[in-house]
């Protein structure tokens, strides 16, 4: 098993419980924790992380920090200038079944991950996680685009089986990050629409 993902199961709680001295709405909390978890495994395909628990708070840290920033720099408006109680409702808020389900997911989809070939495991992060080229991605491993091309196919088939035995429709994997805008890209395949693109 991944180190970062071991050391994000064992210290979830506690995570979270950190990110709530910066978050107080739960679905954000739970966006940056997985957030975390996302870039710290991303991190961990490329070198060796020797204190897997510090660096994904290290990760969450900056990555709340980040938000506050973004936060503060985006809201112009005050409470006090909304009449309609609607806008005061959080739609965003997530049940414990979808909280559960997700991480789920996320565990199973990274012991997926954890089992494939170095070089296809590290196009696979690059790619769905990072998002980079097909064309970037062969520049950093020294790989032609057709072989990156086929890495990541047979990690995404590798994931949706997984998933699929597990359960899960991969559909619906990273549905919520979609909705509220994070990078975290879709566990199915997408047409082509041209030469390198998915």
């Amino acid at each position: 098993m991944s180190r970062i993902l071991r050391s994000f199961i064992e210290n979830e709680a506690a995570l979270r419980r950190f990110l709530s001295r910066f978050l107080s709405r739960r679905h954000q909390i739970e966006d940056i924790a997985q957030e975390t978890f996302l870039q710290a495994f991303a991190a961990e395909s490329k070198s060796d992380i020797r204190a897997p628990k510090a660096y994904l708070f290290r990760v969450a840290k900056n990555l709340a920090l980040n938000s506050l920033a973004r936060k503060s720099f985006s809201e112009t408006d005050y409470i006090e200038d909304f009449a309609d109680s609607e806008v005061l409702t959080d739609d965003g808020q997530i049940s414990v079944e979808d909280e559960v389900s997700a991480r789920q997911q996320l565990v199973i989809v990274s012991q997926a991950i954890m089992t494939l070939p170095k070089q296809c495991r590290r196009a696979f992060v690059m790619r769905k996680m990072e998002g980079l080229s097909y064309k970037e991605i062969a520049h950093h491993l020294s790989l032609s685009e057709s072989t990156v091309e086929k890495h990541v196919a047979t990690g995404l088939s590798k994931c949706i089986d997984v998933l699929r035995r597990q359960g899960h429709d991969p559909a619906d994997f990273g549905a919520k990050e979609r909705k509220q805008g994070s990078n975290v890209q879709q566990m199915k395949p997408q047409a082509k629409t041209n030469g390198h693109k998915t």
